[in-house]
């Protein structure tokens, strides 16, 4: 007779109720966001990657000398939870790193199912940190910037 306890159970459990939008551990996917300083497009890199269906990590790195600014921001959370982010800011030179924790209605920010809007916040965020800096921003999200983050 198998045995109904333990982990094998617990993992069998898991899969029947995993979600659809269940992603495993998946590579890094760009996000063509255009950060503009003073209205001068500058050079930036947005990278998300997905850790299971619950955990999503944006990163933005603004490599120009005497700006070199890195934003990562991690959410985390389930439809029946709130979600959980991290915004951690890195730079510029000179500059003490900054970390924040923000708790998120789930029907606002989710990353299992609403990873445009995690994004959304993590440019929100972004703005803030170069706002406070002292800079006249501005941020563009192509409409089609979302098909790598979404599956599309």
């Amino acid at each position: 007779m198998a045995n109904d306890s333990g982990p094998a159970r617990c993992r069998n459990a898991s899969r029947q109720a995993l979600p659809r939008a269940v992603r495993g551990v998946g590579g890094a996917r760009t996000l063509p966001l255009a950060v503009k300083l003073g209205g001068e497009q500058i050079a930036s890199e947005t990278v998300c990657v997905s850790a299971g269906a619950h955990a999503l990590t944006i990163v933005t790195a603004l490599p120009d000398r005497g700006l070199a600014i890195e934003l990562t921001s991690s959410f985390v959370g389930d439809e029946d939870v709130a979600t959980h982010a991290t915004h951690l800011a890195l730079g510029p030179p000179g500059h003490d790193s900054r970390i924040s924790v923000r708790e998120y209605e789930n029907a606002h920010v989710d990353p299992v199912y609403g990873p445009r809007d995690c994004a959304y916040e993590h440019v929100a965020i972004l703005l803030e940190e170069l706002t406070e800096l002292g800079y006249e921003v501005s941020i563009e999200v192509p409409d089609d910037a979302f098909e790598a983050l979404e599956g599309g």
